[in-house]
């Protein structure tokens, strides 16, 4: 029984022989690309050098090759993968409408503050604080914008974010810088778009416009308010004494019973007068006449009546019953006096009104623009070369350092 001859090529085998023989070698490499690209490329010269190249470079450098790699990676994130950000930058002053600041002499100068120098800080304190973070995302979604997937994941703000996370992105790239020379804010907006950065900061400036003139505004109106209705209060209380006074003359039919009673007294003392005379005259008549001739009892006649016109003007003036002008003329002057004075009280109460408008437009405050948003024509962060100089010089540090570690903690080993 013969045995088969195992030696001899297979047909298959035969005609892939044949195959490979009938292609040339660029043809079969594309092919071998084809069918085993892993294999492909291990088999390949570059792949064979870049691997000698690695492990000579690792027996030479050693641990020191792991800060070559991360400087190559840091070199081609901000030369290749780093997101620009476009900066559009605005510089204003908080001025007040009438201010009366005294400049202080030597180092009281230092030791105290001016007002001016107190709004700028609290508008800072503004600007980077919470509040002005969210009045901007609910003005122009700022959050969203340093959200968006099309920035690089190490500079773009993190998906779904809390907002205590964009306070923070928020402050990093929100840059308030503050002259104590000059009091003049100056605001640096960073986005990843020049005109998304020109409209954020525009309406950073509008929320800060209102802000520093709503400044002291509820102290103002509440003032404001009080010496209002000081005057409305007055106002009623003088129209009740007015109203009372215009009662008091229609019941006793008077205008001012204190010059009715001056004009009864005058006419008690003309008629008190004219008695003398006349009581003189008839002692002269009775010198020369009869007391019963007709001219000495015309002249008792004319007498008794002046005295009896007499007693009826005192009768008038100091009745016993409430009638009287005397008693009239006290109610008269009292309710005046509470009249006049209600009505110094109006007069005090408009001034007063009036110096509080004066002082509320003396605080009140405004931006005084030094430099408006203007658009950006090239993009200022991230800092290529000098991120990259400082990451390398960071590196060689850290890397010296953990390398003395290493070797004093050998040393106390030994």
């Amino acid at each position: 029984m013969t045995m088969p001859d195992n030696s001899l090529p297979k047909p298959a085998e035969a005609d892939s022989e044949k195959t490979k023989q009938a292609l040339n070698p660029a043809q079969r490499k594309l092919k071998k690309l084809k069918n085993k690209p892993v294999q492909f490329v291990k088999d390949s010269k570059a792949y064979t050098k870049a691997k000698t190249g690695l492990y000579l470079t690792r027996a030479k450098l050693g641990s020191f090759a792991l800060v070559v790699l991360l400087s190559i990676f840091i070199v081609v994130y901000y030369t290749l993968i780093a997101s620009p950000r476009y900066v559009s930058e605005t510089q204003f002053v908080v001025k007040q409408a009438a201010g009366n600041e005294i400049p202080l002499p030597g180092l009281a100068s230092l030791a105290g503050s001016t007002s001016g120098m107190r709004d700028a800080l609290i508008l800072k304190r503004f600007i980077e604080s919470r509040e002005m973070a969210v009045a901007l995302d609910n003005s122009v979604a700022l959050k969203a914008h340093y959200e968006n997937s099309d920035w690089d994941t190490l500079s773009r703000l993190q998906h779904s974010s809390t907002v205590e996370d964009y306070v923070e992105y928020y402050k990093q790239h929100i840059l308030v810088f503050y002259d104590e020379m000059s009091d003049v804010l100056r605001v640096e907006v960073q986005t990843f778009n020049r005109e998304y950065s020109l409209m954020v900061a525009q309406s950073l400036l509008k929320i800060s416009e209102k802000f520093i003139n709503d400044l002291g505004a509820e102290m103002v109106d509440q003032q404001t308010t009080f010496a209002r209705e000081e005057v409305e209060r007055s106002y009623q209380q003088l129209k009740k004494q007015q109203t009372t006074l215009i009662a008091f003359q229609d019941e006793f039919q008077l205008y001012n019973p204190e010059q009715q009673g001056s004009a009864v007294v005058q006419v008690i003392n003309e008629l008190e007068a004219k008695i003398s005379k006349e009581q003189a005259e008839l002692k002269s008549l009775q010198v020369v006449m009869r007391s019963d001739s007709s001219e000495v009892r015309t002249k008792k006649i004319r007498i008794d009546a002046l005295q009896q016109q007499l007693a009826e003007e005192k009768e008038r003036l100091t009745q016993q019953d409430k009638q009287s002008l005397n008693k009239i003329n006290v109610s008269y002057q009292k309710i005046q006096l509470e009249t006049e004075l209600a009505a110094d009280i109006y007069k005090s109460s408009l001034a007063s009104l009036e110096s509080v408008r004066i002082e509320a437009y003396k605080k009140l405050k405004h931006l005084l623009i030094i430099e408006y948003p203007a658009l950006s024509e090239e993009d200022k962060y991230p800092r290529r070369i000098y991120n990259i100089v400082t990451w390398f010089v960071v590196l060689i540090l850290l890397y010296l350092v953990i390398r003395l570690i290493v070797v004093v903690i050998k040393e106390h080993r030994d």
